[in-house]
């Protein structure tokens, strides 16, 4: 037998006597300060979870870079495009009490921006937009030129999605759809859609079924922009790291809110997430497990505001999410009753991103037992 055949076979004997190992509360607590001293993270929060308890809690780190004032549970931290699957859910909530459906088109909500709109447009859906399979402009770079739109407008965003739909599509129209093309506008649009259904704004949605419904704190913004107290965003680059203090001209624009502008403190993103891995293994919590199971695997890679994929023959699920100051990610492992979130003060540069990618290999070794995987 060839030797890659050898480690093969006994990657999978491994594999079946060394799986679902417990992640003690040590070994958190070393992979955040390795974390930190390897990347340099102002801050991060770490929680492992199942579908019923919150095993683990793990947070270190200060406010602000320079500063001495320690991160708590009880501090913000800012879930970026986490947003849409936070999005995807209140949808899927208003599904079920008969106000809309996923194949719902944006012209049967709103007829009166038919006629002005490009005819391409006229078919998409709501589920084409959480998809962004409808053509929408991505504004996800931060180089796309806002429309100017009249600031004391009773809904700017009202305002800019009649303008959206008035532009040329960004991608191809294939077998019925547009091709996938990543956009914040879309969630917009989508977001929109709930609204008007709903009868109520995107604040008052968030208000309604997070706070009240499901008892999650959510703040809309950037944590320092509730109180100077909590957690400042920073950006990790070869100069250095840049910290985004309170006042800072920085922010998620407001035409883009409803796709990534959500703050949450540890214990209540954990919260969210463990509603979505009670449902996804036939929990019926909020919203019933079948439509947690749509949005997380009705679509392979890119679902409804939700990625997916399998890890060595299993499926998993997750949400990444940073507006350029903060990073948040969550994994879902239904399979194992396995899930787990990382969040932290610093945004998506390369060094914010390596240093997630650590902590969640870190992780998955630890509770699989793989200890000869992922050499690091």
């Amino acid at each position: 037998m060839k030797s890659k055949q050898i480690f093969i076979a006994l990657s999978m004997i491994l594999q079946t006597y060394y799986v679902l190992g417990q992640i003690k509360s040590d070994d958190l607590n070393k992979t955040i300060k390795q974390a930190r001293s390897k990347f340099g993270l102002p801050a991060v929060a770490v929680t492992i979870l199942n579908a019923d308890r919150i095993l683990q809690t793990e947070i270190q780190g200060v406010r602000f870079h320079g500063g001495t004032q320690h991160v708590t549970l009880e501090d913000y931290f800012h879930i970026g495009s986490c947003s849409k699957s936070v999005l995807a859910v209140i949808a899927a909530k208003l599904i079920e009490e008969n106000r809309i459906n996923w194949d719902t088109k944006f012209f049967d909500v709103y007829p009166e921006l038919r006629e002005s709109a490009f005819t391409g447009y006229h078919n998409i859906t709501l589920e084409n937009l959480f998809l962004c399979k409808a053509g929408i402009i991505g504004y996800v770079n931060g180089e796309e030129v806002f429309p100017e739109l009249d600031e004391n407008s009773r809904n700017i965003r009202y305002d800019f999605a009649k303008w959206l739909v008035q532009q040329k599509p960004v991608s191809k129209y294939i077998n019925g759809e547009y091709e996938f093309h990543y956009s914040n506008a879309a969630y917009t649009m989508a977001s929109l859609m709930l609204e008007k259904v709903a009868d109520k704004s995107y604040e008052e949605l968030i208000d309604q079924y997070m706070v009240n419904e499901l008892g999650i704190e959510t703040y809309i913004g950037f944590p320092n922009r509730l109180s100077p107290e909590q957690p400042w965003g920073h950006t990790i680059n070869e100069n250095g790291i840049e910290v985004f203090p309170p006042g800072h001209d920085y922010s998620m624009p407001e035409l883009l809110l409803p796709a990534g502008d959500l703050s949450m403190k540890p214990k209540g993103f954990a919260k969210y997430i463990q509603f979505n891995l009670n449902g996804l293994k036939g929990g019926n919590r909020f919203i019933k497990s079948d439509s947690y199971k749509y949005i997380h695997y009705a679509h392979q890679g890119f679902s409804i505001g939700v990625f997916n994929s399998k890890m060595f023959g299993f499926d998993f699920s997750g949400i990444d999410g940073s507006a350029g100051t903060f990073f948040c990610r969550a994994i879902w492992i239904p399979e194992h009753d396995f899930a787990f979130t990382i969040m932290t003060n610093a945004g998506s540069g390369t060094s914010e991103m390596k240093a997630v990618e650590w902590i969640t290999m870190k992780i998955v070794k630890k509770y699989y037992n793989w200890w000869w995987k992922f050499w690091m």
